[in-house]
């Protein structure tokens, strides 16, 4: 039994068709990557796997049909998503931010330990919880968005894009903490428009191509194909 399943998924926008039938699974614990260059549906499928938008097929969490729920029942749930910006909250502080993560948690007592496990995660957080979140760098805000969304206690994280805009130290950070995250009993779906950095991350990947997936398989199998070489590793 797969942790994400979706089958014949299909996404439009008033007339175009951004997702045509996508077909994917998500095993426990696994690092799922979905590659490919920019408009091929990857953050459209995210968004619409998130309940953002609507869609049209068959999409199971925990074997469990999730079509037409709200956001925070997906997130009750343990679907959380790190979106493409970021889209943190500003104006909000960085201990007001991580918060936001918790709001649907009553549990107080665990909320505190994650708090405190999201500062030891990211210790620039730590040091800069009541500065207001807009005005951190590029990087430090990706920490915050990904610790937010540790703070719904996820079974399944979905990140779109994490390195984009960073620079490859930063970069570099992002993806350890990825790393620890991923052994931690979170499994992951990443976005990505680094092809080679994800296809090294992830154990699976799937191509996406004009809003359908064109290729599927082992990252290590995919990184030897002549046509992923050629498209997206600049070989």
């Amino acid at each position: 039994m797969s942790l994400l399943s979706l089958s014949d998924f299909r996404v439009s926008y008033g007339g175009i068709k951004a997702v045509k039938g996508v077909s994917l699974t998500v095993e426990y614990g696994e690092v799922i990557a979905l590659i490919g260059s920019n408009g091929a549906g990857k953050t459209t499928l995210l968004k619409a796997i998130c309940g953002l938008l609507k869609f049209e097929g068959n999409l199971k969490l925990d074997n469990n049909q999730i079509k037409n729920l709200r956001c925070d029942q997906l997130v009750k749930r343990g679907l959380s998503m790190v979106p493409e910006g970021r889209g943190i909250f500003g104006r909000l502080t960085v201990s007001e931010n991580i918060l936001m993560g918790a709001f649907l948690r009553k549990d107080k007592i665990t909320v505190r330990r994650d708090i405190s496990q999201v500062y030891e995660m990211f210790p620039r957080l730590a040091e800069r919880r009541g500065q207001v979140a807009g005005t951190l760098s590029g990087g430090e805000q990706q920490m915050l968005a990904i610790g937010r969304a540790l703070m719904g206690r996820p079974k399944l994280l979905l990140l779109d894009e994490p390195s984009m805009g960073l620079a490859p130290i930063m970069v570099e950070k992002i993806f350890e903490v990825i790393h620890q995250i991923s052994i931690s009993n979170v499994t992951i779906l990443l976005v990505e428009q680094n092809a080679k950095l994800a296809l090294e991350f992830a154990s699976r990947a799937y191509v996406m191509e004009s809003g359908s997936i064109s290729l599927q398989g082992r990252s290590s199998e995919l990184m030897k194909d002549s046509l992923v070489k050629q498209a997206y590793l600049g070989e």
